[in-house]
């Protein structure tokens, strides 16, 4: 029975290649409650979500572990210059929050392309808007280097997919000049709760941590290092308001941001772009594979509020 809930939980996570306070819109977006989540697993009618019916891309050539394109779970999406693997019924299913500041959905996400690279002189930016409610808006960005297999497989890859809340979202898949923009549903999932809650407790306990060193790192170099952001939102007081906020961070062996406190820049805005900084993530300083070993980072982070 264990054995066979492990292959449910591995075979879940192949398929899917996978409180902030002060600003009421953020808030409410935020803080939802357990039952709340319950009750989010129906498609709502008023989310029209990408289905196989919108179009199925069609590949050039055979794509390794495809027999179709279009299977009774997933179907392939976009054109061959940029395109992703999609859920038949346009539905991401996720364990929710473990704790406040958590990711409703976290899970990965592949792009492929055929007969072209993929080239870290252009990253791949992945964007997601709600559309049901409000929720911060978020751009995740990948730089990495893929190239078309000798055989005819197309460049690949994957890259985090992380979900601030649950609701209704349009994602765009950006690089270079092309967009693969859809619609999901992301929605909690008993079924992946549960297995993600077996993959908890089969988890081989982490060894004495040692003592974490801190270093400071210049801004500008470790700006280069964010991976995961949520944009800004000026509160209503303060429409008026635009400029940068310095803020100084703490940025974790978690790659999440700590210790936030205001340096400069509008104070009307401060607390919102506190808000938004607490949901980026940068690249985490690792400074040693074997044994491992991973630096935090004193540093100061701009938070940029332009007019619409």
């Amino acid at each position: 029975m264990l054995l066979s809930r492990i292959t449910v939980l591995l075979t879940f996570v192949a398929l899917l290649s996978s409180q902030v306070p002060s600003n009421p819109s953020a808030q409410t977006s935020i803080d939802q409650s357990a039952e709340e989540t319950v009750q989010r697993d129906a498609l709502p009618a008023n989310c029209r979500v990408t289905l196989p019916s919108d179009g199925v891309f069609e590949p050039p050539s055979p794509v390794f572990g495809w027999s179709s394109s279009r299977t009774p779970d997933q179907f392939l999406y976009g054109t061959a210059a940029l395109w992703t693997v999609l859920p038949a019924d346009g539905t991401l299913r996720g364990w929710g929050p473990e704790k406040p500041g958590d990711f409703a959905y976290h899970g990965k996400i592949g792009w492929y392309r055929y007969h072209a690279p993929f080239l870290e002189d252009g990253p791949v930016s992945f964007k997601g808007k709600r559309l049901d409610g409000p929720a911060p808006t978020f751009i995740e960005a990948y730089d990495s280097t893929a190239y078309p297999g000798k055989d005819g497989s197309p460049a690949m890859i994957v890259m985090g997919m992380d979900v601030p809340v649950f609701g209704c979202w349009e994602f765009t898949g950006h690089y270079k000049d092309q967009d693969v923009t859809f619609t999901l549903w992301v929605t909690y999932s008993e079924e992946t709760a549960s297995a993600h809650a077996l993959a908890l407790a089969l988890r081989v306990p982490p060894a004495k941590k040692r003592a974490v060193q801190r270093v400071h790192i210049d801004p500008e170099v470790q700006a280069r290092e964010l991976g995961y952001r949520v944009l800004p939102e000026i509160p209503p007081a303060a429409q008026a308001t635009y400029g940068t906020v310095v803020l100084h961070a703490v940025i974790g062996t978690d790659g999440k941001t700590h210790e936030l406190s205001y340096v400069s820049g509008p104070k009307l805005l401060a607390q919102a772009a506190i808000e938004a900084v607490r949901w980026w993530q940068y690249r985490i300083n690792v400074v040693s594979l074997e044994p491992y070993e991973a630096q935090e980072v004193d540093t100061t982070i701009s938070v940029l509020f332009s007019p619409p």
